[in-house]
């Protein structure tokens, strides 16, 4: 008999039943007739031996594979994943809330930026989860006109004024409204100096912070601001730009005073904050439309894009 391959076989059985089957040391030396001891040096043998490896998985690398696979196909610029232990999607949410605002407050601290910000209750939480820093020469202005509705996260000037306040920037206000009556007065509002201001600087961005909504979020500004049919065919929205699956863009109205898509574009950063099972499909979209530059999410949402 071959000693050295009867003991190897030995190894292969023993680590067998302790790591895949999970038995004890104890049952593991009952079931093979072996003193506990000798049951212990097959395992440490086996590990020496390259029988057994045992592989310690760094979360943080785990979310570097993450970033690096969303980057390569999506064709996006970055991705920053944040590893989390719960798949709580409220948890989740406010993990990745909590990574973009570390990721923002690097680019803030430098100073001079013209920071276009998106309303939605992601955004209105990346607000109130960021810390009050002082920056200097930076401007934060909202990407949508006014609006008159309760909900707190569709206050344009609201959120933009909170962020502003957070780190000590200048503010400039959007006094007209998102949605006139009609698109005559649309014209009206976009030959008041007030728009004119904001126009400017949406021409300017340096950094665009925004949401993605998904189909819900669509249906949600359908009804509130009585979009036509065709957003039932949405995906979601960016910036209230409402995109199918693959990434194309759907005219829905004509009547609005906001961002364009074209503004977002050439921004030199369009950061987006996002996640959610229920939020992947509207994810993968608003990636395919070329807008997003940057996407920051948590690890479970960033498995289910990639599905």
């Amino acid at each position: 008999m071959d000693t050295q391959n009867y003991q190897k076989k030995q190894m292969q059985e023993a680590a067998i039943l302790y790591y895949e089957k999970k038995y004890t040391q104890q049952e593991v030396a009952d079931r093979m007739h072996l003193s506990r001891q000798t049951v212990s040096k097959l395992l440490n043998d086996a590990l020496a031996e390259n029988i057994v490896e045992i592989r310690i998985h760094n979360p943080e690398a785990t979310c570097t594979e993450l970033e690096k696979e969303l980057c390569l196909r999506t064709g996006i610029k970055k991705a920053v994943v944040c590893g989390v232990s719960s798949m709580d999607e409220a948890l989740r949410q406010m993990m990745s809330v909590r990574a973009a605002a570390a990721y923002l407050q690097d680019l803030i601290e430098r100073g001079n930026q013209k920071i276009a910000i998106s309303w939605g209750r992601t955004i209105q939480m990346l607000v109130g989860e960021f810390p009050d820093i002082t920056t200097r020469n930076n401007v934060v202005f909202p990407l949508f006109g006014a609006t008159d509705q309760e909900e707190s996260y569709f206050l344009s000037n609201e959120i933009a004024r909170s962020f502003a306040d957070k780190i000590d920037a200048k503010i400039q206000y959007a006094w007209f409204p998102y949605k006139p009556d009609c698109v005559d007065d649309k014209k009206l509002f976009e030959k008041t100096s007030y728009y004119k201001r904001i126009y400017e600087l949406w021409n300017q961005i340096d950094i665009a912070l925004v949401g993605i909504g998904n189909r819900d979020v669509v249906q949600t500004f359908g009804r509130v601001f009585g979009y036509n049919e065709k957003c039932l065919s949405a995906t979601g929205d960016i910036s209230t730009h409402f995109f199918d699956g693959e990434g194309k863009f759907l005219a829905l109205y004509e009547n609005t005073l906001c961002a364009s898509v074209e503004n977002l574009r050439k921004a030199k950063q369009t950061i987006a904050v996002a996640s959610g099972d229920g939020k992947a499909e509207a994810i993968m979209g608003a990636l395919r439309t070329g807008v997003v530059d940057t996407l920051i999410t948590d690890e479970y949402t960033a498995r289910k894009v990639l599905k």
